[in-house]
């Protein structure tokens, strides 16, 4: 058994295909398909379910799948500390973000640090804090940024900033800029769009609402979105009210597309984390970046 053959297996998995595997580690499929032929003799056991179209991992593949992950990761870090001894700070970092870090706070924090290490690059995927938090747990990214915190156990989360929370409505005469509304109108009698169920910022203002003993079941919501700005779009168009990022929102209410409405039960300010996983050595540019980060905005 060798990386290259665990690599081929991994990848398998990941793209529910041999010939997209093959692509994206630059083998023949009938290479690929040769490796895990190895892999399932060496184990003793089916990794794949052959008997669909579709490429199905058995419980044994499962299991293996897992590991595997975790001895690539393991390679990876070990290779990165190497590099470090060596003083040679250039590679890829991967990162799991919620939508209004990735959206809003990531291009600025990575600008700032591409200017001191311009030869580390990074990947960043975007997903909701429960996808996000999962998927670090998991090991598909070495680093993720949250609105909210998971407790599984399985990762540490760390507070990096706060940001300032606000409730938008469309500029109509419906609405006013002198008057405080209390939550309970805004939600039980407006249209209220919503974050989907696992995001931070939902998590965030439901525990808010609850705390000033707002019904979650009686809000009079019409949609859902699963981005921040799908919900500020919403609401320029006016289908409805909603509670968003104050840095996400800025631009839309200068523009005076949207009102930013006075409410008289003030929101506190909502943690942005960010995530590793427990109990593993972590590549020395995730340490290089999470000490950045601490330094930078952390102290702040």
């Amino acid at each position: 058994m060798n990386f290259r053959q665990i690599e081929a297996y991994v990848k398998v998995i990941e793209f529910a295909s041999f010939s997209k595997a093959a692509e994206a580690i630059y083998l023949s499929q009938p290479s690929v398909s040769a490796y895990i032929n190895v892999l399932e003799k060496e184990l003793g056991t089916t990794l794949i379910n052959r008997s669909t179209k579709e490429v199905i991992p058995t419980l044994a593949g499962k299991l293996f799948y897992e590991n595997a992950k975790e001895l690539l990761m393991l390679k990876a870090n070990t290779v990165e500390q190497v590099k470090h001894l060596l003083g040679n700070y250039s590679g890829e970092i991967n990162i799991l973000a919620s939508s209004v870090p990735a959206q809003y706070i990531l291009p600025e924090v990575l600008a700032r640090f591409h200017a001191i290490y311009p030869e580390i690059k990074f990947n960043v995927k975007s997903a909701d804090t429960l996808v996000a938090s999962r998927g670090i747990a998991i090991g598909e990214a070495e680093i993720g940024f949250t609105g909210g915190i998971i407790e599984d156990g399985k990762c540490e989360f760390k507070e990096f900033m706060t940001e300032e929370m606000v409730f938008i409505a469309p500029y109509d005469k419906e609405f006013s800029d002198d008057i405080s509304y209390p939550l309970e109108k805004l939600l039980y009698e407006h249209h209220y769009i919503a974050r989907e169920q696992g995001s931070g910022t939902r998590i965030w203002y439901e525990n808010f609402f609850i705390e000033q003993n707002i019904n979650i079941d009686e809000i009079n919501t019409v949609t859902s979105f699963d981005n921040t700005q799908s919900i500020i779009n919403a609401v320029v168009n006016g289908l409805g009210v909603a509670v968003v990022s104050a840095v996400a929102a800025r631009d839309v209410i200068n523009r005076g597309l949207v009102m930013a409405i006075k409410v008289k039960e003030k929101f506190p300010m909502r943690k942005i984390y960010y995530v590793r996983k427990r109990n593993i050595s972590h590549s020395h540019l995730v340490d290089v970046f999470a000490e950045f980060l601490e330094r930078e905005y952390m102290s702040e």
